[in-house]
């Protein structure tokens, strides 16, 4: 591989690396940066063209800007592997191995807990999502293969209700827990990735908000309060894939049509000296807001990934 062949390899490893940090911290950083974070991205998206078009001469000077830039990589992936590092140590745990029983139980804990927590906040939980999507595993005993998993989905999917109910949500309406994936069959066997998703989803209803923007976390609406602790969760790799709102009200219809008022016509002056007066304009129609306002209650739901990182690889 020649030296040009090098800084393309190098170099465009650089912008995937910025690419991948730029959504991880300015992308959710908060909801009303998105034109900043689309900005930095646009920076990122014109850089990679740069160098994927760059014809740059084997001279010492450009060897020592590909060198240089070899280490500014190895420093983002260092950095990023050590925040997945973090990841993978919460999700190992404590190394206990849990039952079926132990499960079963961890469940019904969860369950209670939760459901205490949002009598607290004076969040209403729907009969969809009071089991926290566990419902099969809440009298009936979990294959013992499947435990470890079904035991980190649960943690993910708690902590993803707690965060919604603290953030202000009045209703909690419905939790799901997708089936394990196909990677999570031989993981214990060392056969598959170092780690793979495990998914579910949430729906919760919110106040739609006011404008946001300027504003500190506090004074966030509910959603992008959510958004916010999810994307920046310390213990859970969480990754929202889908997100869908809607309004709980029914659009009014229709207003029927009106013309505008015709220009008033004006007669003769028959008065001495005076001008005639201009025609009356015609009256302006205003349009008034039927939807989008900030007490209105939306629907909100969620798919989410959690990423389960296999104990026999990388610890």
């Amino acid at each position: 591989m020649n030296i040009l062949e090098n800084k393309r390899v190098v170099l465009l490893s650089a912008v995937f690396a910025l690419g991948f940090a730029g959504l991880t911290y300015l992308g959710y950083e908060r909801s009303t940066q998105f034109s900043k974070t689309q900005a930095e991205l646009d920076k990122i998206g014109v850089k990679f063209q740069d160098y994927n078009e760059a014809q740059l001469p084997p001279t010492a000077a450009n060897r020592k800007a590909i060198v240089a830039a070899s280490k500014d990589v190895d420093k983002i992936s260092a950095d990023m592997q050590a925040e997945m590092d973090k990841y993978a140590a919460y999700c190992f745990g404590d190394g206990k191995v849990l039952s079926s029983v132990d499960f079963m139980n961890q469940v019904r804990a969860a369950i209670a807990e939760v459901q205490n927590e949002a009598n607290a906040k004076g969040c209403t939980i729907s009969a969809p999502a009071m089991d926290l999507g566990m419902a099969s595993f809440k009298n009936t005993a979990a294959k013992e293969a499947e435990v470890p998993y079904r035991s980190f989905q649960l943690k993910a999917v708690r902590r993803v209700a707690e965060t919604i109910i603290n953030c202000g949500a009045p209703t909690l309406d419905k939790i799901y827990c997708a089936e394990l994936p196909e990677e999570a069959l031989d993981a214990r066997k060392g056969k598959n990735a170092a780690y793979f998703p495990l998914s579910f989803q949430v729906a919760f209803n919110a106040k739609r908000g006011a404008d946001t923007d300027g504003q500190t976390d506090e004074k966030l609406s509910v959603l992008p309060r959510v958004m916010n602790a999810l994307t920046t969760d310390k213990d859970f790799f969480l990754i929202v894939t889908g997100v869908s709102v809607q309004s709980d009200a029914s659009l009014p219809a229709r207003d029927a049509y009106q013309e505008p008022a015709a220009p008033v016509a004006q007669g003769d002056n028959l008065g001495e000296g005076e001008e005639a007066k201009p025609a009356t304009p015609a009256e302006r129609v205003i349009a008034v807001r039927k939807t989008g306002a900030a007490d209105e209650t939306v629907r909100v739901h969620l798919n989410v990934q959690v990423l389960y990182f296999n104990p026999t690889k990388g610890k």
